[in-house]
């Protein structure tokens, strides 16, 4: 089994930290079942 710092769950607003996570030189997984983007936040 591999292991992550930081794991995702859906790609929606927890997307905007993968940034984030990257420029520290964290591990990422990021999991969602449908295409990536999810339900905007403003009219969703």
């Amino acid at each position: 089994m591999k292991d992550y710092d930081v794991i995702i769950i859906g790609s929606g607003a927890g997307a905007n930290l993968i940034g984030d996570v990257l420029e520290h030189n964290r591990t990422l997984a990021l999991v969602d079942k449908g295409p990536a983007g999810g339900t905007c936040l403003n009219t969703g």
